[in-house]
């Protein structure tokens, strides 16, 4: 049975392997990555203008002095079809699942280690540096 001291540590670890999984999920998941608002203010009109990013849409607003507002509709990021582009989306995308299955294996060998002893590592003292350089 692993001490007290390295059950609390494995568990801090395997509480921040989890809480990152969650994160990227919610990133994935979310449409609203950036909102920006805009002020112009001139001497007879004010106008402000808000933008808001998704990962691959986004939504673009005006609001002109007293309330009044036009919606300007939603517009592409970036196509992922014939655009110069696509390979930045593409690795963003990689990257984003490819460290979501690092916290979710992450999260597995540190609840493993928390609850077990010997303490197991995957590859060995490297994979223990490589998993957290990966996960970082």
């Amino acid at each position: 049975m692993p001490t007290r001291e390295k059950k609390l540590m494995f568990g801090a670890a395997f509480l921040t392997s989890v809480l990152s999984f969650v994160i990227i999920c919610v990133v994935l998941g979310t449409q609203r990555w950036i909102s920006s608002t805009i002020y112009f203010s001139q001497s007879n009109s004010s106008t402000s203008v808000t933008i808001i990013y998704g990962l691959f849409s986004g939504t673009c607003a005006s609001k002109i002095d007293a309330g009044v507002q036009f919606s300007g509709g939603s517009f592409q990021v970036a196509e992922l079809v014939n655009s110069s582009r696509k390979g930045i989306n593409v690795t963003i995308i990689v990257l984003l699942v490819l460290s979501l299955l690092s916290s979710l294996l992450s999260s597995g060998f540190t609840f493993t280690n928390a609850v077990s002893n010997p303490y197991q590592t995957f590859l060995g003292p490297i994979g223990v540096y490589t998993w957290n350089a990966i996960g970082g």
